[in-house]
């Protein structure tokens, strides 16, 4: 018995992809730990590093959806859109029962479930049988 020609193509680097999201969320969770426990004005390198951050969640939601996992994408992107529009309220002493926080908190959490998925894929394509 074979399997059938329209099993969805995982591409090779999806295991770095994954391995590289989860030290990204680590950078992000460290940016945002800063950025809600320090008593600085302003912080410019945590900002930029969160920005970062975003940008490589991105690729890799355009990644799934061009490789037609538009669920994953689509999740990923509004995840993205919703950390982006709450980061300006998050600042030092924040609370942390506080939407903003508990948004860029659960958008971080969403990129190491991600990060699971991503290694399934990678383990999957690894162990498949020949057709």
């Amino acid at each position: 018995m074979t399997r059938s020609n329209h099993v969805r193509q995982i591409p090779s680097g999806v295991l770095s992809d994954a391995l590289v999201t989860l030290a990204v969320v680590g950078v992000a969770f460290l940016a945002l730990d800063d950025i809600t426990t320090d008593t600085a004005v302003s912080f410019p390198l945590e900002r930029t590093a969160l920005a970062g951050c975003a940008a490589w969640f991105a690729i890799v939601a355009w990644r799934l959806v061009r490789e037609r996992h538009r669920i994953l994408g689509g999740l990923s992107f509004s995840v993205i859109a919703i950390a982006a529009l709450v980061q300006p309220a998050v600042g030092p002493g924040m609370v942390s029962t506080r939407f903003e926080y508990l948004a860029t908190l659960g958008t971080l959490m969403w990129f190491v479930v991600l990060s699971g998925i991503l290694a399934g894929f990678a383990w999957r394509r690894g162990n498949r049988c020949p057709a």
